[in-house]
């Protein structure tokens, strides 16, 4: 399972470098291990920050900027076609919960 997030998240431009990406990660395994996440901020926000020693305003914005750099310099055609109906449309990007549950949702697809 760990490998198909991980391949997933490459798909679609996250870059492991970012900050962020582990951010990602963990959030969507935790929720594929039955973890409550949501809501981001209350509970999964929380978690990494106990996690990780980090505020949760860091994590959040860590978060956003690997979304960021993933639309700015991802296959635009692609990310449309993997996300369309879940970007913000004034954004341009789907917000951190759309794309961790979007993820989400295509692992679970795969595995079962």
């Amino acid at each position: 399972m760990e490998r198909l997030i991980y391949e997933y998240m490459l798909a679609i431009g996250l870059k492991p470098q970012s900050m962020g990406y582990k951010y990602i990660y963990d959030l969507i395994n935790m929720s594929l291990s039955g973890l409550d996440i949501l809501p981001l901020k209350q509970n999964g926000y929380k978690y990494l920050s106990d996690r990780y020693h980090k505020t949760q305003w860091s994590i959040d914005k860590n978060i956003q900027n690997c979304i960021s750099k993933a639309w700015l310099e991802g296959d635009i055609e692609y990310l449309y076609k993997e996300f369309g109906n879940t970007i913000d449309m004034e954004k341009g990007k789907p917000t951190a919960k759309q794309l961790i549950m979007h993820i989400r949702d295509k692992i679970l697809m795969k595995i079962c």
